[in-house]
């Protein structure tokens, strides 16, 4: 059992590396004859072998009719042949554009299906697509399916992970030939860590020495602070027109914000041990903090993202923490 599965995972690796020669990776496939493979199906091999007992039949007791049938139902064994093929071949698969998710959701990859460029006959039949040495699969109807066709990946941890090979085969038209290719899509998605809920751990830092800050209350718009002397140049919609009615003058509201220095969110101090739990509660500051449009930096160690706000802030930060290696940045 153990050879067993020693030359299964043998056989396996040797056919990745002749796909990988005979199918590059590529973005966009329209399928052609180095790509597509044909081979009688089970119920096309019980056909062959009631051709062959139609015509021992026939030669047998000399009965010309047998081997008429036996004749009619090996060309239209062959005509099949050539069918299954071309309707194959007509194909065009290309990947859509795919989303970043959290490590134990599903990847959604979406295939398109589309013709050859200048092919006037269309495509007809079932599709079935899996993955390449899985057995879970799903069916589609040519004629009938709308694009994109969604194709599910789960994962279980973080990191960049790599569309497996997509097996795609078809039995049209009368099931007698499996028509097939193993596609390989130039495309990787990244999975961020599963956020894991905490308490905000931002670290205001002074630029001009590494010691914690306070907010800081600056002129602004959000809050009333007081009332101050009217001076040429405020604007009018500061005016205080209540009190300039009552008598007392021209005065101006005064306002503040309260602005608070760059944060930065840390990793260190961590061990080995809890990594993947820390990486998980900074997935969830960042994009607490984002929605919030807090500036904030990341600090990883060797790797720093510097403070910034912002959707591509965001995913930079995602990103450092779905790439993180414990030995390499720590």
């Amino acid at each position: 059992m153990l050879l067993s599965k020693k030359g299964q995972r043998l056989w396996h690796e040797r056919m990745a590396i002749w796909l990988d020669r005979r199918i590059p990776m590529a973005r966009s496939f329209a399928l052609d004859l180095r790509s597509i493979f044909i081979f009688p199906s089970v119920f096309g091999g019980l056909f062959l072998l009631l051709c062959l007992c139609l015509f021992l039949l026939g030669t047998n007791y000399q009965n010309n009719l047998m081997l008429a049938l036996c004749f009619f139902l090996v060309a239209l064994f062959l005509i099949n042949l050539f069918t299954s093929y071309l309707n194959f071949a007509r194909l065009k698969i290309s990947l859509g554009n795919t989303q970043h998710v959290y490590a134990g959701d599903d990847i959604r990859f979406a295939i398109w299906i589309s013709q050859h460029s200048g092919e006037e006959n269309t495509a007809h039949g079932k599709l079935q697509f899996r993955f390449w040495l899985q057995k879970d699969s799903i069916e589609v109807d040519v004629d009938s399916t709308q694009n994109p066709i969604w194709i599910t990946l789960p994962t279980r941890r973080r990191g960049q992970y790599s569309m497996p090979r997509l097996t795609v085969s078809s039995y049209y038209p009368l099931g007698l030939y499996r028509c097939w290719t193993h596609l390989l899509f130039d495309h990787s998605t990244l999975v961020y860590p599963k956020p894991v809920p905490c308490e905000m751990a931002l670290d205001y830092l002074s630029e001009d020495n590494n010691e914690s800050e306070s907010h800081a209350i600056t002129r602004g718009h959000d809050d009333f602070d007081g009332l101050k002397s009217y001076q040429l140049g405020d604007p009018l919609y500061h005016v205080a027109w209540k009190q300039v009615a009552k008598g007392q003058g021209m005065v101006s509201k005064q306002f503040s914000s309260s602005q608070s220095s760059s944060g930065w969110l840390r990793l260190l101090p961590c061990s080995a041990d809890n990594v993947e739990h820390k990486l998980g509660q900074l997935c969830f500051m960042v994009n607490q903090l984002s929605q919030q449009q807090v500036t904030f930096g990341l600090d990883l160690g060797s790797v720093q993202i510097a403070p910034d706000s912002g959707v591509h802030h965001q995913e930079a930060c995602l990103a450092a923490l779905a790439t993180f290696t414990w030995g390499k940045h720590a």
